[in-house]
């Protein structure tokens, strides 16, 4: 007698199906698009639908090169900071004030050179993450452990995955060569940015936050890198693949086919305790003599499979050294606009205008909640919406003391908001945020640039393109633009305006048009008529039809949305919460993207399944499907927003969920904000 399945399991099954297929579907396209080194779809897939964590390590690197603020770089300081009062900047000391400068100190930052201690201090943060959580309930503490492991793959006739490894344990010298090299990378950085921003722990955990994805060479300082030396041929190259769910990846996320290594150690390693899988090293370069078969990235292959017919299309050369691409990223994180010359623009401004109050209350202009702002602008609007969306949670959370943010470095605040989710957030749903970071790309002209940028001088909109660059781009990217034919942060009639134009220079030029056109709705300008886009699924052949949509806000500002749509997906349980419990979650946010991962995880597990035959590009009826839920969802009226906290439907864990109801907090929010202006 054959179990009946209730009809939600089957749509759960059904779900996970179109899931699958989709996922496929991303990944191929994704490796056609690094071959073409077509950027600009690379980077709105990225921002949209995420980078298959199989490709990370491939297209990183891509989008980091071609990043507006990478190319065009600006970061907050933490060495200066300016004073209202006496308008001019004052000198800041973020060092320990423990640590009494001394003659070589002020020498040194007087050189340029980083400050003797400083180095030991990056050494001691970064030690955290190897050591941090390293024994298992029940086990006995040891100060020598470490949470190393080696991935040895087994010779098999199948290269499509690989499903079982030894785990064997390096020497510790091994472990600190590792250590050495991260922190060799922050030290780089620091050398060149040191004036405008001293070390702080966040850069350590940003560092270890890319290892969990990008390759790192340990030797890189004994052997300068070099852009010939091929991730499947150097031995050493190491990843890291999480410190939080290691136990949990390793036990049983790879149904049974992992061993123990308790069962694989021997006396001179006892150690190493079982769990502590936190890098994946390549040791052994004989399993089918291939060069497509990364070592190196034996675990993160187990830990997401890729077909070895895939992995052989991927480039085996790196763009950029370890600590080059670290660089790039931490510009991103860190990024900030010039918030003094906007203040300075906006103050001669309303002394050019003949309107006395636009001249009193020039500071009041000053909203840049679309073109971004620094990290104490975005603190404020931060808890502002948190105030607006969640009062009920707001409330208890504000007057418990411990919650509260402070200025320091261990507070919630500061890993959420200053350093992009590291530390806070688990690596798979770090890793999906900053797929979002570095796939934000403003419309490619430079008065847009220039918006976001307002300190840029220099010319780059001839690096971005409109239009799919790939070969056969209707082939390969019609369906996805199709499905995301709006940023999941739009606004009505934003997408219209010119931003950085004579007409729209600052946010509250853009706010002022937005209620004239929205005030009465129903009411569409001859502005909108003329600006009105094409839909990307039309029927049409005309190439000039399939436009890739671009960013409409601060990629900055979208991570505050994401925030409070995690804090209300998780309201009902926060709210019955004790104060250590909430400030726990807070600094240690539980894994919010279950669906999405244990997706890529099984992609390619059942091979006889009928979704593992991968047609070349998304199929009409599966993607109209796809298409469709999607829609339904990205365009909520801005006017109702649903609120499923604690719902079962809430239960899928996709990071999908997360943006819409941070798409959706935005336009509410936004909003309200506009009717109650003055504007």
């Amino acid at each position: 007698m054959h179990d009946k399945k209730s009809p939600m399991a089957n749509s759960h099954y059904l779900k996970n199906l179109k899931q699958q297929f989709r996922n496929k579907n991303l990944i191929e396209t994704t490796i056609h698009l690094v071959k073409c080194n077509d950027h600009d779809s690379l980077a709105f897939l990225a921002r949209t639908y995420g980078v298959p964590p199989q490709l990370r390590h491939v297209v990183w690197p891509i989008l980091l090169k071609y990043h507006p603020m990478c190319i065009s770089p600006n970061i907050t300081s933490n060495t200066i900071s300016w004073d209202p009062i006496t308008n001019d900047f004052i000198l800041n000391d973020p060092f320990l004030k423990s640590k009494a400068p001394t003659d070589k100190q002020d020498k040194s930052d007087d050189e340029n050179i980083l400050p003797y201690d400083i180095e030991s201090i990056i050494l001691h943060d970064l030690k955290k993450y190897f050591h941090s959580r390293s024994n298992p309930a029940g086990s006995s503490s040891n100060a020598n452990t470490t949470n190393i492991a080696t991935p040895t793959p087994v010779s098999s006739s199948d290269a499509s995955t690989i499903s079982s490894m030894e785990v064997l344990s390096p020497s510790l010298d091994y472990e600190f060569q590792i250590i050495e090299t991260l922190k060799n990378a922050i030290v780089k950085f620091l050398l060149k940015w040191s004036k405008i921003f001293k070390y702080e722990n966040g850069l350590a955990w940003i560092a270890l936050g890319l290892a969990e994805w990008y390759p790192i060479y340990p030797y890189e300082t004994m052997s300068p890198f070099n852009e010939t030396h091929s991730f499947y041929e150097v031995e050493d190259y190491v990843v890291l693949s999480g410190r939080k769910h290691a136990l949990l990846s390793t036990n049983n996320g790879n149904n049974g086919n992992s061993n123990s290594s308790s069962n694989n150690t021997n006396n001179n390693n006892t150690n190493i305790t079982s769990g502590m899988h936190n890098l994946s090293i390549n040791t052994n370069t004989s399993l089918h003599n291939s060069p497509y078969i990364s070592h190196t990235l034996s675990y993160l292959y187990k830990e997401y499979p890729l077909p070895f017919e895939l992995r052989s299309k991927l480039p085996t050369k790196p763009i950029f050294s370890f600590s080059a691409l670290f660089e790039r990223l931490a510009l991103v994180i860190l990024h900030c606009p010039d918030t003094i010359l906007a203040h300075k623009q906006l103050k001669n401004d309303s002394n050019a205008s003949s309107s006395s109050k636009a001249n009193s209350n020039f500071n009041t202009n000053y909203f840049p909640i679309i073109s971004g702002g620094d990290l104490s602008f975005q603190t404020q609007v931060f808890f502002k919406v948190f105030s607006s969306i969640l009062p009920e949670l707001y409330q208890p959370l504000t007057e418990e003391s411990s919650l509260q943010p402070s200025s320091s470095r261990n507070s919630w605040i500061y890993w959420w908001l200053k350093c992009s989710g590291a530390k806070a957030l688990q690596r798979q749903d770090r890793g999906r945020v900053w797929d979002l970071l570095l796939g934000w790309r403003p419309k490619p002209n430079m008065d847009t640039i220039n918006f976001f940028l307002n300190y840029n001088d220099k010319k780059m909109d001839h690096l971005y393109h409109d239009t799919p660059q790939c070969d056969n781009e209707q082939y390969w990217m019609k369906d996805w633009i199709a499905l995301y034919n709006n940023d999941p942060f739009w606004f009505p009639d934003l997408d219209s305006m010119a931003l950085g134009s004579k007409k729209f220079p600052y946010d509250y030029s853009v706010f002022k048009e937005l209620i004239l056109r929205n005030r009465y709705g129903g009411t569409q300008s001859k502005a909108q008529k003329d600006n009105t886009v094409p839909s990307p699924g039309s029927d049409s052949n005309d190439k000039s039809e399939l436009k890739l949509p671009f960013s409409s806000i601060d990629p900055h500002m979208q991570l505050i949305f994401i925030f409070i749509a995690i804090l209300q997906f998780n309201e009902f349980k926060l709210l019955e919460f004790e104060e250590a419990e909430i400030s726990e979650f807070l600094n240690n946010v539980p894994l919010l993207t279950k669906f999405d991962d244990s997706s890529y995880r099984k992609l390619y597990e059942n091979t006889e399944s009928s979704i593992t035959s991968l047609p070349s590009s998304p199929t009409t009826s599966t993607m109209a499907s796809l298409q469709s839920s999607s829609n339904s969802s990205a365009h909520i009226s801005n006017y109702h927003m649903l609120i499923e906290v604690g719902n079962d439907a809430k239960a899928s864990h996709c990071f999908d969920d997360l943006l819409n109801m941070a798409g959706d907090i935005w336009r509410k929010w936004l909003w309200r904000e506009l009717e109650e202006s003055s504007l």
